[in-house]
């Protein structure tokens, strides 16, 4: 696993546009999408998250999107992730949507524990009134929601919210700082359509330095 965060996801200001991607896996310009790979070993989330549910939201589910796009693409075509995730073609702008999510999720958790940056902490508390109370309103969302994903973002007034989203869609106008997968696949195996233990799974291995690093393009 690296010793450090990846780069943050740049992102512009525009609220209809996927934003920019400046990570190494993730700006490339390729006829074909390759599935990127996981900035932690399989089983590092053990014994929270088993290395069987991370395979199959991986190798199975994330891997579907990236085939379903490269048998859509012509092989002359250049056009990165993030324009084919604003392109008036609805099923691959849901399918490199999609794929966009998932690198973005996955880069948000980590093997380790990581504590909270002080800056960010200092917002969390502002929102949510602490560690205890975001953690206890983003599970409550996550086990009623039916969206396709839950995110931590910051919104137009430049203020920490949870908010959700539709498979294969982004939270306009605001800037990601986490994302969770609501996807079947992602909590099929461990734990049986239960997604308020799947978010319990997830909590100790949320990367918040990846969370702070996202929230500094505002500064």
């Amino acid at each position: 696993m690296p010793a450090t965060c990846p780069r943050p996801i740049r992102l512009v200001s525009t609220a209809n546009r996927l934003p920019t991607m400046s990570m190494s896996t993730m700006s490339y310009l390729a006829s074909r999408f390759e599935l990127p790979a996981l900035p932690f070993e399989r089983h590092s989330l053990e014994p929270e998250v088993s290395r069987a549910q991370v395979d199959l939201l991986y190798s199975h589910h994330h891997r579907r999107h990236i085939d379903a796009l490269n048998a859509r693409q012509s092989p002359d075509d250049d056009l990165s992730l993030a324009a084919l995730a604003n392109t008036d073609d609805g099923t691959v702008r849901h399918h490199a949507q999609e794929a966009w999510n998932l690198v973005f999720f996955w880069h948000g958790l980590s093997a380790r524990s990581v504590e909270v940056p002080g800056a960010l902490a200092r917002r969390i508390d502002a929102a949510f009134g602490g560690m205890g109370a975001l953690q206890y309103r983003w599970r409550a969302q996550i086990d009623a929601s039916e969206a396709g994903w839950s995110w931590l973002v910051i919104d137009a007034e430049n203020l920490l919210q949870l908010t959700t989203s539709a498979p294969g869609r982004f939270p306009v106008g605001t800037i990601p700082l986490l994302a969770i997968t609501l996807a079947e696949d992602a909590y099929r195996i461990d734990h049986r359509g239960r997604r308020g233990e799947y978010f319990d799974a997830l909590w100790p291995h949320l990367n918040w330095e990846y969370a702070q690093l996202n929230s500094e393009v505002t500064e």
